[in-house]
């Protein structure tokens, strides 16, 4: 994991500062090594979080020849089958880092290559001979990377945004229609747009290829989705082979990503995904297989917990300890409200963007006690996606029978879900009941901007399980809870891996009829069905889905004076974006327990107003996340 990024369309001299003010920006993502490469019209910065051949794989990278040149972040795990090819091919390897196979792939492919990866990945690779550079996202986005158009037509790419700030060549413009989804629709990261006027993130499986003019050209490269799209109309019987199939490539996933030679760690929420993963690293170090060597003697969980909260999930996340006995070390940290408020400044700078709640300071919290202990973190982000976790896929599910198969099916699974649907809109129900008036979000938007966004709709697939799972994995989900986990974990210099983020684990369940998703009442059935012998009862049988959540009702209740104070403030009422009077009538009466509006609402607002001050109003670069807060990281033991 590092910070990459780089100009096309720049002279040398005017770009080293561009280079310089880059690395600075990005120094949080890549503490352990720095390199700069420059050509006559290009020049590419690397920020190094060493994890694989610490000693060696430094970049930017030089091929053999000299003629291309590989600015790299992420991992690529099947790295080593890669090598092998390469070297039955006649190639030859000074180092055992995965970057230089990459560099080797695409001297050998080109930009088929990129297909061939199994892993999170954004790269640049300039070539010499033509001055052109490429520019290539993996195929889940789980990597950033993101790019805007200078003063002189050059092209200006970085992972994070706040680097491309930092150089002083972009204005600083919010980007209206991004901050009216966001706080209309609660969308974001669904489009290459961002939240900043002129910047794009170059989607998942795309590359972008840049002229030594700057022109940039960008295009899919991956075949992938349409190879998922013909798996999904096979509908294969889920039977115990397809079980087995599915348990296999997801053991593979996970050992995958345990290649490393420094520490790792795991996330524990106490949900389904990542006690999954905990549980199977334990069976691994319990049978000393060689691949969990840098697990240690024994794992290390982290954990948030909010005791004698609704959403708390610590009895969960014993309950996984006690199963796997003296092999795990736990840790907790319980993140306050009072620390959220202390912390906001440097959370917004961290995100760089607004995020959808306040969830993702939980994880925040979570990646910075983790940080003091390991270098590497796998998670469970992606498996709800994949596999359905969210409520409202009962209903998609619903549907779909509906119209496939009829109303007197579809009733009978109706039956089986009761109790899931009735968490979905239980507090609805009682909010009704108690006569409490629901604001809805329109009410508190200005209408001059809401009529000027009015073509802005949301819209989802609502009768086709598999295909909402699609267009959520790449589009509307899981792009944004990438990118919090992305700055939450590089603000600490941790590198974060998603076992369920695996293309050989999704081709291997996309071919399965759905009920290997979700039927006869279960959601994450090929999850639960591998799993049932490895996990406690009450993990295996959760259906309470919770997620990195905070209380966010209680917590808002507890802050209502910092909260009123921002949303009071001068600087919020002269905003376009809403009607203060408005808003402030809608906050005291949820104080008050007379109104009933979401408090993800205000959040939105809240966030919205102080991304504002932190990157619009004011220059953010001497504040980045992480700039003066890095950490030596030790090897392991």
């Amino acid at each position: 994991m590092c910070g990459i990024g780089g100009y096309v369309g720049l002279d040398e001299a005017t770009g080293a500062p561009v280079l310089t003010a880059m690395a600075r920006a990005q120094r949080h993502r890549g503490p352990d090594g720095n390199g700069t490469f420059a050509g006559p019209r290009f020049g590419l910065a690397h920020q190094r979080l060493a994890i694989i051949d610490r000693a060696r794989g430094a970049q930017p990278m030089v091929s053999n020849d000299g003629r291309y040149v590989l600015s790299y972040n992420g991992e690529v795990y099947n790295f080593r089958e890669l090598r092998a090819e390469l070297a039955a091919a006649g190639r030859s390897f000074a180092t055992d880092s995965d970057t230089e196979v990459v560099l080797a792939a695409y001297e050998r492919w080109g930009t088929t290559a990129f297909d061939r990866f199994n892993g999170m990945f954004a790269l640049a690779i300039a070539d010499t001979a033509t001055g052109r550079v490429v520019l290539a996202r993996d195929q889940f986005g789980i990597k950033p990377l993101h790019l805007a158009t200078g003063p002189d037509g050059e092209t200006l790419f970085a992972s994070e945004i706040g680097a491309l700030l930092a150089t002083g060549r972009l204005p600083r413009r919010p980007d209206d229609t991004t901050v009216y989804r966001y706080l209309r629709h609660r969308v974001h990261d669904d489009t290459d747009r961002t939240f900043f006027d002129g910047i794009r993130r170059l989607l998942p499986g795309h590359l972008a290829t840049i002229e030594p003019d700057g022109t940039a050209t960008i295009e899919p490269y991956t075949h992938f989705y349409e190879e998922m799209r013909d798996l999904a109309s096979r509908s294969q019987p889920y039977d115990k082979a397809a079980r087995e199939r599915f348990a296999q490539a997801l053991t593979a996933a996970i050992r995958l990503r345990l290649v490393s030679d420094v520490p790792v760690g795991t996330a524990l929420s106490g949900g389904l995904d990542s006690s999954t993963i905990v549980a199977s690293l334990d069976r691994m170090v319990g049978q000393r297989d060689v691949d969990a060597g840098p697990l240690g003697a024994r794992q290390q969980t982290f954990s948030a917990v909010f005791p004698g909260q609704i959403n708390d999930e610590e009895r969960y996340v014993d309950a996984v300890a006690d199963r796997c006995s003296d092999r795990l070390r736990v840790h907790k940290v319980r993140p306050e409200p009072e620390g959220l408020v202390a912390e906001l400044t440097d959370f917004v700078r961290t995100q760089q963007e607004p995020v959808i709640s306040t969830g993702p300071y939980a994880q925040y919290c979570v990646m910075r006690m983790a940080s003091r202990h390991v270098t590497v973190m796998l998670d469970g982000q992606g498996a709800d996606e994949l596999l359905a976790g969210y409520a409202p896929y009962v209903l998609v599910h619903l549907r779909e029978l509906r119209r496939t198969v009829g109303n007197r099916r579809a009733a009978r699974e109706l039956v089986r879900f009761t109790d899931v649907l009735w968490r979905l809109g239980r507090f609805r129900v009682k909010d009704s009941l108690r006569r409490r008036t629901r604001t809805p979000v329109t009410d508190l938007l200005d209408p001059t901007f809401t009529a000027a966004h009015s073509g802005q709709t949301l819209r989802v697939v609502r009768d086709d399980v598999k295909r909402r799972l699609e267009d959520d994995l790449f589009r509307q989900s899981l792009p944004a809870l990438l990118r919090y986990e992305d700055r939450n974990t590089m603000r600490f210099s941790l590198e974060g891996r998603v076992p369920f983020l695996d293309m050989d684990l999704l081709r291997t369940l996309w071919p399965l009829d759905n009920a290997a998703i979700i039927g006869a009442g279960w959601n994450k059935r090929a999850l639960r069905d591998s799993t049932s012998e490895l996990l406690p009862g009450k993990v295996l049988r959760r259906r309470n889905k919770i997620g990195f959540t905070t209380p966010e009702h209680a917590w808002f209740l507890r802050i209502h004076e910092d909260v009123r104070e921002i949303l009071s403030s001068p600087s919020f009422g002269s905003r376009p974006y809403w009607r203060q009077d408005a808003v402030l009538r809608a906050f005291d009466d949820f104080v008050a327990g007379k109104g009933v509006a979401e408090t993800m609402v205000f959040w939105r607002l809240v966030n919205v107003e102080l991304w504002l001050r932190t990157f619009v109003d004011t220059d953010p670069a001497p504040g980045l996340a992480g700039a003066d807060s890095i950490e030596p990281r030790a090897l392991i033991p």
